[in-house]
């Protein structure tokens, strides 16, 4: 090369090489940050009662929809446990995320569930003029009990997928994992 000399000192690079191993080595700090974000990720999935993927969750049947207790609206949702329940966790040089329910495969899965014959007491109201209501009522409010059998069904429950990440999702983790080793590099 014609007069122009140039000489590269490598000492300044390995040292940020090392500090970004270094901090690889350790990658829990990094792990807890993308377990919260996968918090809310799910969470905001949920509000949204949608899959990873953007598709809309299965409808709820009208007639469950009907006798539903509470958050008639929401999907995946009754008390809130499934959503409120998910957890990771930071196992050496692996993350877990998820939800230790015993119901979260077969909601995000779908399938069926083989229910056994049974038999069960029911309550209702009975009038004054010896007449029984044809609606069930409370145990606490029912003045009349009666004990039937149920035979044996299957219950098909759809596919809803709920845990997982989009693309949009494994950006942001890119991003922080890039802003993670980014700070140890002067």
């Amino acid at each position: 090369m014609a007069g122009i000399t140039l000489e590269y000192v490598a000492r300044d690079t390995l040292r940020e090489l090392q500090a970004m191993g270094a901090a690889l080595a350790d990658p829990s700090p990094l792990q807890r940050d993308i377990g919260e974000l996968l918090l809310i990720i799910h969470q905001r999935r949920f509000r949204a009662q949608v899959s990873p993927d953007g598709t809309a969750w299965q409808a709820l049947r009208p007639g469950y929809q009907k006798r539903k207790r509470k958050n008639k609206d929401k999907i995946l949702t009754l008390d809130g446990n499934l959503r409120g329940l998910l957890r990771y966790q930071v196992n050496g040089d692996e993350l877990l995320f998820g939800s230790d329910r015993p119901y979260a495969a077969i909601h995000h899965f779908g399938g069926k569930i083989e229910r056994q014959a049974s038999t069960s007491t029911v309550y209702f109201r009975q009038g004054k003029d010896g007449a029984i209501g044809r609606q069930f009522v409370r145990r606490d409010k029912s003045n009349f009990a009666q004990d039937v059998k149920v035979g044996p069904y299957t219950i098909n429950m759809p596919a809803r997928p709920w845990l997982g990440t989009s693309a949009e999702d494994d950006e942001q983790i890119l991003q922080r994992v890039l802003r993670y080793v980014g700070q140890f590099a002067g």
